[in-house]
């Protein structure tokens, strides 16, 4: 089993780098409890102290995990947790640590605390050999490409030129990028060579589950606040948006009228600069406006939120679903509901 053989590898590798003794104490079947899984418990003895974790294995830790295991611990918050993956990507570790949760990667990286116990690596080289799989597909450049295609699922047949100027990326990718997608049974050549998306479900789910860790980090312009006392709650309705469209909290506002929007997210292709001008913005980290750079041709791409001055529904869903708030997740299971359950 995958699991078994990470939980291996990870203690195995804590175990030569610290030197704290630890034995794992398998529980198999008799682990699962409702929707919820531990997969092993764990016993590190350091000192005198001995402290026992419930585990809860992944083969790759994504962010879109992270609500599930907030659940997870929240509901059984009479354990300690330690979550093993094979790896996690760095800005989720640094999430985790800010949550308090407990970490440890195959390759001995980890974040452990509890009473007078406290681990931090951080310095050991992740192999080829333990990195997932993936091709140029699922990195930067192929999920931009993706979002477009799975928001228009016809323009898979349409030019090299036009796919590559509607997602922003090099013409020379695009083929490469279809031929990755049919060797993985994503899409298929019909009569005339004319293109199909299969398993379009399975597909959005993984390009869901990469964005926030691979694509969302690269697209961040900073965090700001409007200029002025008088900026209320709900002033970012008064907003014009002329060079930028409302993405996350924002965008499920208007697309549900569910919502009311603490944090403001806007996508933009204009310049930085003057779009801090023209709408008042000032750098701060603890403000409560991200910009984020809009990495698709908005005039290209036809979606529901176009009249609404929004992102699209799936980056709209991408973005909320993954979020640590309820009501934010409440909002995309509307948003699947109202705009991705026909769009299949």
């Amino acid at each position: 089993m995958i699991g078994e053989q990470i939980i291996k590898e990870a203690l195995s590798q804590l175990q030569k780098q610290t030197g704290i003794p630890v034995k794992e104490i398998p529980l198999g079947e008799l682990s699962k409890q409702g929707k919820f899984t531990m997969d092993s418990r764990v016993r590190l003895k350091a000192g005198k102290q001995v402290i026992e974790f419930a585990v809860e294995v992944k083969n790759e830790l994504r962010r879109i995990h992270l609500p599930s295991l907030l659940e997870l611990i929240e509901r059984r918050k009479e354990e300690h947790w330690l979550i093993i993956s094979q790896y996690i990507p760095k800005p989720l570790k640094e999430e985790l640590r800010s949550l308090g949760i407990n970490y440890l990667e195959a390759s001995g990286n980890c974040f452990i605390r509890h009473g007078g116990l406290y681990l931090y690596i951080n310095d050991q080289v992740v192999t080829p050999s333990r990195l997932p799989e993936e091709g140029k597909i699922w990195k930067v450049s192929g999920l931009k490409f993706l979002f477009v295609v799975l928001q228009n699922p016809e323009m898979i047949n349409a030019s090299y030129r036009t796919l590559a100027k509607a997602s922003g990326v090099a013409l020379g990718y695009i083929g490469s990028f279809i031929e990755e997608l049919k060797k993985e049974g994503y899409v298929k050549s019909y009569q005339n060579d004319v293109l199909i998306i299969e398993n379009k479900d399975q597909l959005r789910n993984k390009w869901i589950e990469l964005f926030s860790s691979v694509l969302r980090p690269k697209l961040k312009l900073g965090m700001f606040r409007f200029m002025g006392k008088e900026v209320g709650i709900d002033y970012w309705k008064s907003v014009p948006t002329i060079h930028f469209i409302w993405g996350g909290e924002a965008a499920g506002a208007l697309m549900t009228d569910y919502l009311r929007p603490e944090k403001l997210t806007m996508y933009t292709s204009y310049p930085k600069m003057q779009l801090m001008k023209e709408l008042r913005l000032v750098p701060d980290e603890g403000g409560q406006v991200e910009l984020m750079e809009a990495f698709w041709k908005e005039d290209e791409l036809n979606h529901p939120g176009k009249s609404l001055r929004t992102i699209p529904p799936l980056l709209a869903y991408a973005e909320l679903a993954t979020s640590l708030d309820s009501r934010n997740r409440e909002t995309a299971d509307k948003i699947r509901n109202l705009y991705l359950q026909n769009d299949r």
